[in-house]
């Protein structure tokens, strides 16, 4: 699986909202990375199959061309752990991840994704998914799937996206 976490591959309007995303958690002392933007469908599949069929544990509901990584629409962000070090400690431990205020960095972290415009998914009901956000403009996945088909080009979709 590719990692990607070039801007440049995501949605324009989705990459400017991740930088002033960015430019906030920084002012707000919260040590958050990008780890993933686009994926392809391949790395979905795969990343679906942890926990099912490979080793692991689940970790996405979404196969190729359900999620909205596919479509340069969607980022997981990881906490550094131990920001206090060289380099970046990622850590995904969701439920001990505490600040010095004794608040948990990544409800704080949803809070600036909603700011910004963004749908956090620590906000799901059903498979609340705490590093990741995305922005959907109003369409669903599956509206999103179809202009894809239809032109085969994420910036088709993309278009759609700044338009709606």
């Amino acid at each position: 699986m590719i990692i990607s976490r070039d801007k440049n591959l995501l949605c324009p309007v989705f990459a400017e909202r991740l930088i002033e995303f960015e430019r906030l958690l920084k002012i707000e002392h919260l040590p958050f990375f990008l780890f993933m933007g686009l994926r392809t469908f391949a790395d979905q599949d795969e990343l679906y199959a942890q926990g099912r069929t490979a080793l692991g544990q689940i970790v996405t509901n979404a196969r190729g061309g359900l999620s909205w990584h596919n479509y340069g629409l969607a980022a997981d962000y990881v906490l550094d752990g131990m920001p206090d070090k060289p380099g970046n400690q990622w850590s995904w431990d969701t439920k001990k991840d505490l600040n010095a205020n004794g608040t948990n960095d990544w409800l704080e972290m949803g809070k600036v994704a909603t700011l910004v415009g963004l749908e956090w998914g620590g906000n799901w009901r059903r498979f609340p998914d705490l590093p990741h956000s995305q922005y959907t403009s109003g369409l669903t996945i599956l509206e999103v799937q179809e202009l894809y088909r239809a032109s085969g080009d994420l910036k088709e979709v993309w278009k759609h996206i700044i338009n709606y």
